[in-house]
C-alpha cells in the first residue's frame, strides 16, 4: 500500500474514491459489470462489516446487519428474477447504485427498505414463530409436567 501511495501520491481516501469512480465507469460501460458490482457490493461492506465487530459502537452493527438483510433479499430476488432484470438497459449500473444507496452511512437506505417494506412484510412471519415458539413452550411443560407425575408414582 505505501509503494502505490508513494507512487501516485493520493491518500487512502483519495485511492478510494479514485478506485469507486473507475468501478462506476467499468460498470456503466459494462466492462467486467457484474463482477465490479460484487467487488462493490460484498467486499466493502465485508471488509467494514468487520470494522464495526471490532468497534465498541452498537449503531454501525446495526446498519451493517440491515444491509446484509436487505442484500440477501435482493440478491433472492435478483436470482430468481435476474433472466429479466438482467435485460434492462444499465442494469447493473442500477443495482450498483441501489446497493451503495444502502450502504453508505449518509443515506442508509437499507435502514430505510427494511423499516418501510421487510419490517411490515415480515411481521406476520414473526407472529408466527412467536406464537409457534410459546405452544412449543407449553407443549415442553406438559411434558415434563407428565414425565415427573409417572417417575413419581415409580
Amino acid at each position: 500500500m505505501e509503494q502505490v501511495k508513494q507512487i501516485t501520491g493520493l491518500n487512502e481516501a483519495q485511492m478510494a474514491k479514485y478506485g469507486l469512480m473507475f468501478g462506476v465507469a467499468f460498470c456503466m460501460f459494462g466492462i467486467g459489470a457484474s463482477y465490479v458490482t460484487c467487488i462493490i457490493a460484498v467486499a466493502y461492506p465485508a471488509f467494514m462489516s468487520f470494522l464495526a465487530l471490532e468497534s465498541d459502537d452498537d449503531e454501525d452493527d446495526k446498519q451493517w446487519l440491515t444491509y446484509w438483510v436487505v442484500f440477501g433479499l435482493f440478491s433472492i430476488v435478483d436470482q430468481f428474477a435476474g433472466f429479466i432484470l438482467h435485460w434492462i438497459p444499465f442494469y447493473y449500473f442500477l443495482k450498483m447504485g441501489f446497493l451503495i444507496w444502502c450502504f453508505h452511512p449518509a443515506t442508509q437506505g437499507a435502514t430505510i427498505v427494511y423499516n418501510h417494506y421487510i419490517r411490515e412484510a415480515s411481521k406476520p412471519l414473526t407472529d408466527a414463530m412467536d406464537e409457534a415458539g410459546r405452544e412449543i413452550s407449553y407443549a415442553k411443560k406438559q411434558m415434563t409436567d407428565k414425565v415427573s407425575g409417572v417417575l413419581k408414582r415409580n
